[in-house]
């Protein structure tokens, strides 16, 4: 009778060893993916912001060489002028 039950328990703990192992794999992947992507979209954050920044930093530049000093003003205000001096200058 021992034996038998000994089979048995042997039997569940390696059901449970599996159970857990897919059980954790199935939760790590599903957290490495969380931030993975997290991580993603900080990076795509920081480089659209550092674009943006050396774009504005062209313009301003363009400006004060054309000595366009009221629309120097106007781009930090008004973001449809902005864009509209952007394409003009190709940037």
């Amino acid at each position: 009778m021992n034996v038998l039950l000994e089979k048995y328990r042997k039997k569940a703990v390696e059901e449970g060893i599996e159970k857990g192992l897919a059980q954790g794999m199935q939760q790590g992947l599903e957290k490495g993916l969380e931030q993975g992507l997290q991580q993603g979209l900080q990076k795509g954050l920081e480089k659209g912001l550092e674009k943006g920044q050396n774009r504005l930093a062209l313009l301003v530049g363009q400006l004060l060489n054309a000595g366009r000093m009221d629309d120097l003003k106007r781009v930090s205000y008004d973001e449809a002028y902005r864009e509209k001096l952007l394409k003009e200058f190709g940037l």
